[in-house]
């Protein structure tokens, strides 16, 4: 074969693998999604939260089985909420640990009184339409709430904090704003399932609580994280 056609070949098999290599750069930025892979810190606050008053609705007694100990359910007002979260963001998903507190006025009757809620959560966020800035995201998780009502257990002439413990269940949809590939800016509607199993009072006994004391919480959730 002439060596005028063999590079001619040459020539002509070079332009596409060239155009190849230029474009790989491209291609593999489009795969990974606008925003970037990596850990991440966050935080989110939560406007008015509270319980719906499922069972601490300021009105019912949880009495001992076989004793004499009491521990008040009482009705708690709204707080703003804030968590801080960390997690891993991958190109369609993430995993974040957060942790939430607030400190709420509770009545019970007509006396009032103080209460604290805390929870530490585990979450996974689904994300679409990742090539694009802006990301719907759906939320599904377990949470792990304890809630503390200040003087709210009774036995004889004593009294001490109650302290109510259990599980629970996170669901929120939303989207998220990236308005840089590391910083992302959320906003959806959270609501959560609360069940309370166990209690200690002022005996400092642990009871089962049976049935469960159930509540439920649906707010919505305003957030911002920074990936590293």
């Amino acid at each position: 074969m002439p060596t005028h056609v063999i590079l001619r070949m040459l020539r002509l098999a070079a332009v596409p693998l060239l155009l190849g290599l230029s474009a790989a750069p491209a291609w593999s930025q489009v795969e990974q999604g606008f925003a970037k892979d990596g850990g991440f810190a966050g935080v989110a606050f939560v406007p008015d939260f509270t319980f719906d008053g499922v069972t601490f609705d300021g009105k019912t007694v949880y009495k001992e089985v076989g004793g004499e100990e009491l521990m008040i359910l009482p009705r708690v007002d709204t707080r703003n909420l804030v968590r801080f979260v960390l997690g891993y963001r991958a190109r369609q998903a993430a995993i974040e640990v957060s942790y939430d507190r607030t400190a709420h006025n509770g009545t019970f009757l007509d006396v009032s009184g103080k209460a604290t809620f805390q929870a530490v959560n585990v979450d996974g966020r689904y994300f679409f339409a990742t090539r694009r800035r802006i990301q719907p995201h759906l939320l599904f998780g377990g949470s792990m709430p304890w809630f503390t009502v200040k003087d709210g257990s009774f036995l004889d002439d004593r009294a001490a904090d109650a302290s109510f413990r259990g599980w629970g269940m996170n669901t929120e949809a939303g989207a998220t704003v990236y308005v840089h590939r590391q910083l992302g800016i959320s906003v959806g509607y959270n609501y959560r399932i609360l069940w309370f199993d166990r209690a200690r009072g002022v005996s400092d006994k642990l009871y089962e609580l049976r049935p469960r004391f159930r509540e439920t919480s649906g707010a919505l959730v305003i957030a911002t994280h920074l990936i590293f």
